[in-house]
């Protein structure tokens, strides 16, 4: 059973009106404070995550159709909604696919998604559903974060980063380090705030499968990156090298010392590919 394209903004609609009738009730000044708690542009109706879910439980009149029929729909739904929360429900259908199949077909749906992203949570989303896209075909979806890693787009910068583990005690495959921390070193000087906090957040995860070269990286690198990285890269780090960093940094930035430092020139040491 397929739909034919003309009914998908029908569908849309269908999405859409019952989050409405969920979000009866909540007050436009509510809904305009998750907007702005969210950083975004794209009208809110305020709902919070746990009815957002349930509404995706409670299934559409399409919730039968087989994955590579509702791909397109959920296409639709994240193109075509008028409300963040209409989006949310195409991440959240695609957030929980789990059969390899699935997400590699959903890869090139979501793969697009990208391009309208505007706020960190929707963002954080897309993640999710990368890292484990990742796992599957990471032939395929390393070369896009490669390029993305160059893009003058900060979402796509930083989806680069968030989307090689997301949380990387939830990954079952993992990329080579070799492939991770070049990523990472090339957006070091990124303007962006939330560029800084993709590299912190990389930074944190990837001590776990790579302690050796994360450490060796943060000691490298550790006058350059930012407030905002340091302290995510330096959270799990033990006390004493946390505190010597600490250290490092704050007589960098003393008077005559220059401030921040330029790229140093033994960060070849660190045990990464180029």
């Amino acid at each position: 059973m397929t739909v034919a394209p003309r009914s998908f903004r029908d569908l849309v609609r269908e999405v859409e009106a019952r989050l409405i009738e969920a979000a009866r009730g909540i007050s436009a000044q509510d809904a305009e404070r998750a907007r702005a708690y969210h950083g975004s542009a794209e009208p809110h109706l305020g709902l919070l995550v746990p009815p957002q879910r349930t509404a995706l439980r409670q299934r559409y009149s399409f919730s039968a159709l087989p994955v590579e029929a509702q791909l397109p729909i959920w296409d639709a739904v994240w193109r075509e909604g008028r409300y963040y929360e209409t989006k949310c429900q195409a991440l959240y259908y695609c957030g929980a696919l789990r059969r390899p199949e699935d997400l590699v077909r959903a890869w090139s749906v979501a793969r697009r998604w990208i391009d309208l992203v505007d706020n960190w949570d929707s963002s954080d989303e897309l993640s999710a559903i990368y890292s484990r896209i990742l796992e599957v075909i990471p032939e395929k979806v390393y070369p896009v974060l490669a390029h993305w890693n160059r893009s003058t787009n900060a979402w796509r910068r930083r989806q680069s980063l968030v989307s090689l583990f997301y949380y990387s005690r939830s990954r079952r495959a993992l990329l080579p380090a070799a492939k991770v921390f070049p990523l990472i070193e090339r957006l070091i000087d990124d303007k962006d705030r939330f560029v800084q906090k993709a590299i912190g957040w990389t930074l944190r995860e990837a001590r776990g499968p790579y302690p050796e070269e994360t450490i060796k990286f943060i000691e490298a690198y550790s006058t350059q990156l930012s407030a905002i990285a340091f302290a995510q890269a330096s959270s799990k780090l033990p006390v004493a090298l946390r505190a010597h960093l600490r250290s490092v940094r704050a007589a960098a930035r003393k008077p005559g010392a220059g401030g921040r430092l330029r790229r140093p020139d033994h960060a070849g040491s660190v045990s990464i590919g180029s």
